[in-house]
Parts: structure tokens; sequence; C-alpha cells
């Protein structure tokens, strides 16, 4: 006997977001006019339930029992019924409705504004807020929370006045130093460099803290630089240090939060964890880390994933080891050696989100750049692993960057800006969410609205391997409103630090040029000639693709400057 579906009663609330509200109590989705919006029945069910349980993964079993009973279906007519909500919705990014790969489905609800999550946290027992979007991290620790926790615990002490500083916004600034290798072997600073690099995306999701980009960082390597000269020369009022040691199985960890001004520890921790439980995922709260963790009092977070295998634990130190070599500097030995070592570790473990996103990072950038010896191999090698990084989960941090890749290879510029919207809404501090911001709004013509978003990266990470491309970027934009002598000084900067991306050497001879600099000019372009004796002007286009009428123009009037400076 076939018993009906069972829907358990909902409490008497409702959910809403831009444009929708879940009434949980009523059973309705109502659109932004308060109609019912179209659902199929199995649909809206499954909508409910996941709304019931917002912010926890529910399993697929239980969504096919508690929706179609004891009527046998295939998870077939689940992934269909979640692509309709999806569709209704308008959740194309699954921001709504995300995939948790292989375990279920989360309805993510919308993140409280930062004044009630502020007004939460002074409340003793006050109800605490609904959280945001989670997302997998690149891989930290879930040891760390203690970490986190200590932070959290310094953000509220400030906020109520507990510490000595006067402002709750004295904790809206930190620098994190790479941390140091303690263990006897010199050889695993990739694996320490790696975990700093790990701490300092997770750090850089909070919207309300300022938090000095990686590749700043990294310049300060080795130099047992002292926390106060380093929180007085980045303008910061909080320095994280630390060490770590790996021994066999075990990784050790020494930390200490550091403030600036006097040099005194605010927190420090001492953590001990089984390298196999490194890859544990902490989950990500849209909105930031550092309000829920004003709530949460340091609440492990996010789902935990399953202990890794011994390969899979090769597999992700050598997918560090790749990400230490791509992020080094920017060219083509660099991006072919991670390549290379991106592609042995998705041979060890063909699930590894490191391993997949770097193998298509350095394949869809190695065409941008034209570095990749083979052009359509290249590209279709970026897109197989993108597709796999999207079943696994298409969320994660890299697969967005992945799919940025992508777009900008492919000159999705529409693309591309709707991608860097989603990364700066989960990811407002890191400094990439920026820059595909304002390389999307070159090619699409919004040069002004540009321009801040390549400055945002700048001041986040000043010493960053890629500054010099960003500031290139700056100048093509000064460049298209016709500002020459601001687009020389941007791009000279950019040369001047890599002359191996060969466009922005005719960027900056195009505007001398229309500076009235003619001679000087004239002489990058016969050494350009030197070192590109088979490039001329008509690889411009192909080299910057884009079909707005304002950047084609811009385009064509460097095209124009160089021919008449001696370029074919």
């Amino acid at each position: 006997m076939l018993r009906e579906p069972v829907v358990e009663p909902f409490a008497s609330r409702s959910l809403a977001w831009s444009g929708f509200v879940l009434d949980l109590a009523r059973g309705e989705l109502l659109d932004a006019d308060g109609r019912p919006a179209e659902l199929r029945t199995q649909a809206l069910q499954i909508l409910l339930l996941l709304g019931e349980r917002a912010g926890q993964v529910v399993s697929k079993d239980e969504l096919v029992r508690r929706v179609w009973g004891d009527v046998i279906v295939t998870e077939d007519s689940l992934v269909q019924a979640v692509g309709d909500i999806r569709r209704a919705i308008r959740d194309a990014a699954h921001t709504r409705i995300r995939t948790v790969p292989r375990r279920g489905y989360m309805f993510v609800p919308e993140p409280m504004d930062a004044s009630a999550l502020d007004s939460g946290a002074r409340a003793v027992g006050g109800p605490k807020p609904a959280q945001g979007l989670w997302r997998r991290p690149w891989v930290l620790t879930a040891a760390l929370v203690p970490f986190l926790a200590g932070l959290a615990a310094l953000a509220v002490g400030l906020s109520q006045g507990w510490l000595r500083r006067d402002e709750a916004s004295s904790m809206r600034s930190l620098a994190i130093l790479p941390f140091e290798s303690a263990s006897a072997s010199a050889d695993d600073a990739w694996f320490v460099d790696a975990i700093t690099a790990d701490l300092t995306s997770k750090a850089s999701r909070w919207p309300k803290v300022f938090v000095v980009g990686a590749g700043t960082m990294r310049g300060y390597k080795g130099k047992n630089a002292d926390p106060r000269a380093v929180a007085l020369e980045l303008g910061v009022t909080y320095v994280m240090t630390g060490s770590v040691r790996r021994e066999a199985d075990r990784v050790r960890f020494d930390l200490a939060l550091i403030d600036g001004s006097t040099g005194s520890a605010a927190w420090s921790e001492q953590l001990d964890v089984e390298r196999a439980d490194l890859a544990r995922s902490i989950g990500d709260i849209a909105g930031g880390m550092a309000k829920t963790l004003l709530i949460e009092w340091g609440r492990a977070i996010g789902e935990r994933g399953a202990r890794l295998s011994p390969a899979q634990v090769e597999a992700d130190d050598l997918a560090m080891q790749g990400f230490n070599i791509f992020l080094r500097g920017l060219g083509p030995d660099n991006f072919e050696r991670a390549r290379q070592m991106f592609e042995r570790v998705i041979e060890r473990d063909p699930e590894s989100i490191r391993g997949l996103a770097g193998v298509s990072l350095t394949n869809s950038m190695g065409v941008i750049f034209q570095w990749a010896p083979d052009r359509e191999a290249a590209t279709r090698r970026a897109q197989e692993t993108l597709a796999r990084l999207e079943a696994i989960d298409p969320n994660d941090h890299l697969t967005l960057l992945a799919r940025a890749s992508l777009a900008n290879m492919r000159a999705d510029w529409e693309g591309l800006y709707a991608i860097s919207t989603t990364l700066l809404e989960h990811f407002p501090n890191d400094p990439t969410s920026h820059h595909h911001r304002c390389s999307s709004l070159l090619r699409l013509g919004s040069f002004d609205a540009a321009i801040p978003a390549c400055e945002r990266a700048i001041r986040i990470s000043p010493r960053d391997s890629r500054a010099p491309i960003w500031n290139g970027l700056i100048g093509m934009n000064e460049f298209m409103r016709g500002r020459y002598g601001a687009a020389a000084e941007r791009a000279r900067i950019m040369v001047t630090a890599n002359s191996r991306v060969p466009f922005y050497s005719l960027l900056l001879a195009a505007a001398l040029a229309n500076d009235g600099k003619r001679a000087e000019g004239e002489q990058l372009i016969a050494e350009f000639k030197t070192r590109n004796p088979t490039f001329d002007s008509a690889r411009i286009a192909v080299l910057w693709p884009a079909n707005n009428p304002k950047f084609v123009e811009g385009r064509e009037r460097i095209a124009a400057a160089v021919r008449e400076l001696g370029l074919p």
C-alpha cells in the first residue's frame, strides 16, 4: 500500500530574499507581488523541506523519502525537481539552493545585516542569526577553528571595550605573516606557505575586516620581521604570526595574534593535528566569517569532509606545491611546472579540487597569455577539468576562479562580470575578485568604474606578483579615457616589472606618443621588434578581444599609434 508523502509542520515563519518569500507556515512560495510562484507539487515540497532546515544539508535520501514516500523514483526525479526550483527562483548560480557533493542539498538563507549581528552579539542569550552561504575554502584544517575563535573573542572584546583599544573598528585590519617552518627539513617550505595562504584566504572573506593580500605578505618570507614594524609599514592593527612543524603524520601549529602598537600577544594557541585531517573543510559564510564568529563564539562550522586517504594526502601535498609555484610569478616557465604538478595530482586523486582547478587555471591562462604551445588542446583541457569541478562543487572558491578564467579566455565579458559579482559577494578581500571586476568592466567600456576595482586589488595586496598586471589594466583604462600621461605611468610599472607580456610595451609606447613623447615611443617599439620579430599590429585585437564600441575605438587608437611608431 502506498503511503502519502509526509511533510512535517513548519515553524510559523518565512524566509525572504530578493524577489521571493518562502512562507513556511502556509507552505507557499510568493513572488515580489505576493502571488504564488508556479512550481510543481514535488518541487514545492522539496523547497519547503529545505527552507525548514535552512543552513543545513538535507540528504537526497531524506528528500526522496519525505516527498515521494513509497513511490519508487530515481535520483533523476530529484535532480529535475531541484532544477525546477532553481529556474523558478532564478538561481542559475546555485547560490540559494546549494548542491553539497555526495550528500544532498542546502537552502542558503539571506545573512543578517551587520547592525543586527552586532546587537545580537551584545545580547546575552539573544537569537542567533541565520547563517549565510556556506562554501568550501581552498583547504583549512578544522583544528584551526580555535584560532578563529580567538579572533572572534578578540573582536567581541574590542566592540565591548574589554581590551586597550577604544573602538570596535580596531579589529578591522589584519596582516598574516608567512608562517615559518619549524621542521628539521627545509623541504617543507611549500607546505607551510600553503597553510599561510589557506589562512589568508579564509580571513579575506570577512567583509568588515581589511586583510592584506597573501602576495604582498610573501615579501616578508624568511626576514624575521618584527610584527610592530609590519603593522606600521602596512597600516594594520593586528599581525598574525606562526610556525608549523610537520613530523610524520602530525602537523603542529604555534600561532599568535600580535597587537601592532605594543607587540604583545592578544591571543595565542598551540595546535596538534593529523595531516589526514588537514583537508576537512570549514564552511564559508556569506557576509563574512567575522560576523558569524561574533555570535557563534568560534563554534566549529561547516561540513566536515571525510579523512584523507594516504594517496589523497600525497596528492594534496603536491597540489599545495603546485600553487606555490603557480603564484610565485607570472611567466611561462612557472605555469608549465605548475601545470605538470597539477596533472600528477589528479592522477592520484581524480576529485582533488586543488588539482582540477590548477589544471584548468594553468591551461586557460596559458591560452590568454599565448604561452600554451597547443591552444586547442589547452582549451579542451581547461574546459574538461572545469566541468569536473562543477560536478564536484559548483560553488567552491577555486571553481569560481577557474570559471572566471575560462570566461576571460572566451572573451565572455558579461559572464566574467557576473562571476566577479559572485566573487565579490563572498570573497570581498580577495584581490582576484576585484581583478576580474576590473578586467570585465574594461572590456565592457566602463572605464571609470573599472579603475577603482583594480585600485582596490592593489590596496589589498600591493606587493602581489600580479600587482604589475593591475597597474597595466589601470593604464589601459586611462588610455581609453584619453589620459595618456596617467596611462604611460601605469603601463611603465607593468613593463618594468614584467616585459614578457607583450601588449603592455605597446600600450606604453602608444601612451607616450600621444603624450608628446614620440622619440621614447619609437625607441620602445624598436626594442619590442627585436624581442618579438614576428609580432604585428593586427595581433593587438587578438590579445585584447572585445566588441564594445568604446573599447574597440580605444584599441584602434593604440594600434594606429604603434603603426606610426614603426610596428608593421
